[in-house]
């Protein structure tokens, strides 16, 4: 889809696979800096719509169109999803390190609408984040109720005071991939190289199990 700057009159290219569907988004004019809105993908005919959704979360899923802006990224870039405001630098100069280009949610709910759409390679969550428990956390219920399919594509690492580091039993026991003790985050570097590791490993030979079988 083309539009065009209503400052500068440039003409912007946007990819129709990076269109949130049934969302209006901001978008920063390359040429001007100007913010420019597009809606112009909602004027379409609209599609019949795969499941019923509540008053209550279109409003909300509305209130983060309105400050979500579109980030077009290259083919083969990692992405990144940071949720843990306490440890938030920690996190950014470790995975920018690694080269990850990254994201911030403001809450749990934000967190829900992000991944909705963009599909995130790797995803960092605090056990407080939104100052809420697991149990009451919109995000991470999200995740673990994420089909298997969309789930081992994404590495999940949780973060809080008590949890052993490295302990395969807790990140069975959440459903994450790693769990990390605050007190370790200085180590964070070495923790994802070791855990992301093993997490890729394991899914290549998965993924080469099923190609062997025909499934894939």
């Amino acid at each position: 889809m083309q539009i065009t700057c209503n400052e500068c009159q440039k003409n912007i290219n946007i990819p129709d696979e990076k269109l949130p569907k049934g969302q209006a988004f901001n978008i920063t004019c390359p040429g001007c800096k100007a913010k420019v809105r597009v809606d112009q993908h909602l004027k379409a005919k609209a599609e019949p719509a795969e499941e019923p959704v509540s008053a209550a979360k279109m409003a909300v899923l509305d209130d983060f169109a309105d400050e979500e802006e579109l980030v077009i990224y290259d083919e083969g870039d990692e992405l990144a999803l940071i949720m843990d405001d306490k440890n938030k630098d920690v996190w950014t100069q470790t995975l920018q390190e690694k080269d990850y280009k990254l994201q911030y949610a403001k809450s749990p709910e934000q967190g829900v609408y992000k991944m909705k759409f963009t599909k995130f390679h790797l995803v960092a969550l605090h056990e407080k984040f939104g100052g809420v428990s697991l149990d009451e956390s919109a995000i991470y219920q999200s995740i673990i109720e994420l089909p298997m399919e969309l789930r081992r594509n994404i590495f999940v690492a949780l973060v809080g005071k008590d949890f052993k580091t490295l302990s395969d039993m807790q990140a069975y026991q959440y459903s994450v991939n790693v769990v990390v003790n605050e007190k370790d985050l200085g180590k964070l570097g070495d923790i994802l190289k070791k855990s992301i590791g093993e997490f890729e490993m394991m899914y290549k030979v998965y993924k080469e199990t099923l190609k062997s079988l025909g499934k894939v």
